[in-house]
């Protein structure tokens, strides 16, 4: 490689680890382009987010039981934290589905030192997150949680559930406004869910 006079390969080994930091610190804070799905739970809302603007607001379904921190199967909570889409696909019953990948390690840390799962399973979890492969669903935290629609079903009910709490503690949206979300956000976007 010839560099220009007064250009030494230090200097360039210097100039691309300066890069590498700044690259890092601005996706640590927020500075990628890729949009990031942000969940207001008492609002019922669901934003899409690129840096700081927000592209698209969404009103949506949670869990029948949707306030506080998911714990356990069948609690009818919507988990509280950051997750990731790890899958979207087609759905039978909902329409389309984003799935996240709760439980995540920090769910089972919590779950662990609560003294409601194993070691074992805390592994198990734990490594899924790591590898950003899908969680196990057969825990006693429950599992298959995701985004998804109404599922075709006839506008009123749609609206109704649209208004009410119905889910296991997935996050529903219209038909209509799932294959927006469906569209837009790609596999790997980050879920911020908050209460």
């Amino acid at each position: 490689m010839r560099l220009r006079p007064g250009f030494s390969r230090t200097s360039l080994g210097a100039l691309v680890c300066l890069l590498a930091v700044v690259f890092s610190r601005a996706q640590a804070h927020g500075f990628d382009d890729r949009p990031r799905l942000v969940v207001w739970k008492k609002q019922r809302l669901l934003q899409v987010v690129r840096g700081d603007q927000v592209l698209r607001t969404y009103r949506v379904s949670l869990g029948v039981t949707p306030e506080g921190r998911k714990e356990l199967r069948g609690d009818g909570r919507t988990p509280v934290g950051v997750y990731t889409i790890y899958e979207k696909r087609p759905s039978d019953r909902f329409r389309r589905f984003l799935a996240l990948n709760y439980p995540d390690s920090t769910d089972a840390d919590r779950a662990f030192d609560a003294g409601r799962i194993n070691a074992d399973t805390w592994a198990d979890i734990w490594l899924a997150s790591k590898r950003g492969e899908r969680p196990r669903w057969d825990t006693p935290l429950g599992g298959f949680v995701g985004i998804h629609g109404t599922g075709g079903r006839s506008s009123r009910q749609a609206q109704l559930r649209q208004v009410s709490d119905w889910t296991d503690g997935c996050i529903a949206l219209s038909d209509r406004d799932v294959e927006d979300l469906y569209q837009l956000v790609p596999v790997g976007a980050a879920v911020e869910i908050q209460e």
